[in-house]
């Protein structure tokens, strides 16, 4: 990922040194580009819809992948559409780290529910995991419960666990006799204990990389909780 960025931030050295007529080409090469990998993408979804699990998430991890190349794309080309008349260098640099960790923060208005800090606690006591950590992962995974809980490749309830994952760490944690991932304090529970099944004290950042496989992920929830921390005191 960090050699595309660094093809992208030479490739705009280039554009800004030889003239905005040159960036024209340059333009319609990252525009062909994000659209290929976009054709990807679907084609990736369409084969999700019939999937195994094991399959189904494969193809979610390619689809990541491709999800973060597109974005590095777009954002080549908010560059040379709308470049900063100062400052050039800084300013890509700017973009670049911009771009990077702008998700490791929550989001402008968005806080996490008091009503569910008892629960992240509770389950984070219970497994020894941070509670910030919990609540980062909700945040990330359905906007606390607020957005709709079932995900294009089949990852459901308040947490987005894959059904087979949660048959294997979901847990009865509201003792209503029944294991649900749409139970939101059994779907809080459960992800605590995959995150301690996964070593998350001898090594927190591969147990939340185990949640999803993706460095930025790990950085996207370490950074909200790193927010939620500073911002609970």
């Amino acid at each position: 990922m960090r050699k595309l960025f660094v093809c992208v931030f030479l490739l705009l050295i280039v554009v800004f040194e030889f003239g905005f007529a040159n960036a024209q080409t340059d333009l319609s090469d990252l525009v062909a580009a994000k659209k290929d990998v976009e054709q990807q993408r679907a084609t990736i979804k369409d084969q999700i819809k019939t999937g195994s699990d094991h399959e189904q998430v494969k193809l979610f991890r390619k689809d990541t992948k491709l999800s973060n190349y597109a974005a590095a794309y777009q954002k080549a080309i908010d560059l040379i559409q709308a470049p900063e008349k100062s400052k050039f260098g800084e300013s890509i640099v700017q973009n670049y780290a911009s771009f990077s960790f702008s998700v490791a923060k929550l989001q402008p208005g968005e806080k996490v529910p008091r009503e569910y800090v008892p629960i992240y606690k509770g389950a984070g006591q219970k497994y020894n995991v941070d509670w910030q950590v919990l609540a980062a992962i909700h945040s990330i995974e359905t906007r606390f419960s607020s957005i709709k809980m079932v995900s294009p490749v089949g990852a459901i309830g308040h947490m987005q666990f894959m059904p087979a994952t949660f048959a294997a760490y979901g847990v009865d944690a509201n003792g209503d006799g029944q294991t649900s991932p749409w139970d939101l304090t059994d779907a809080i529970y459960s992800a605590a204990r995959y995150l301690s099944a996964n070593n998350y004290k001898s090594n927190l950042r591969k147990a939340i990389w185990h949640y999803n496989h993706a460095d930025w992920y790990v950085n996207d929830v370490l950074g909200r909780a790193q927010s939620i921390k500073e911002s609970s005191g």
